[in-house]
């Protein structure tokens, strides 16, 4: 039994139109004619975004649960409805209740978020989340980032220079 109504199903078979000719369906694109570069460009682009939303969204809707609802068992539900595992929700979860929706940085992507819960200080992490976007960082050049060492701060004596 489906939880979805009809017509949404049928919307959802149809597709999620990410550009001109080019739909997202819960099979992967339609694509419908010759699209021109930039409608690819853009529904690569759109694409991702709604993959990142669709993370963040699991994460709510989960915490969500555990917070207010009174259903029973909602990771076991969650698990079968979506065929991901326990660990991939619970992941989401966690990411959602470190990142308030008002403290996501919407420029960079879910998995950005997940590599900086490292960082502890919630006010560091939003400033290097902002920086990765700035700069365009990978999330391998954010996880590079967290993982190399600072080198050690240099200290010169006064009196004869020398550095320790």
């Amino acid at each position: 039994m489906s939880l979805v109504p009809n017509n949404a199903d049928d919307e959802l078979a149809r597709g999620v139109e990410l550009a001109t000719g080019i739909y997202l369906t819960p099979l992967g694109a339609r694509i419908i004619g010759d699209p021109t570069l930039e409608d690819f460009c853009d529904s690569v682009d759109r694409c991702q975004r709604l993959a990142n939303a669709s993370m963040w969204c699991l994460g709510d809707l989960l915490y969500y649960g555990e917070r207010h609802a009174t259903w029973g068992e909602t990771y076991t539900q969650a698990i079968s409805l979506t065929g991901k595992s326990a660990e991939v929700l619970t992941q989401a979860v966690r990411l959602s209740k470190a990142y308030p929706q008002e403290d996501r940085v919407p420029e960079v992507s879910w998995s950005h978020h997940r590599v900086m819960l490292a960082v502890k200080d919630p006010a560091e992490r939003t400033r290097l989340l902002q920086r990765a976007a700035v700069e365009h960082q990978s999330v391998h050049d954010v996880r590079a980032m967290l993982s190399d060492p600072k080198p050690p701060t240099l200290h010169r004596c006064p009196n004869c220079g020398h550095e320790y």
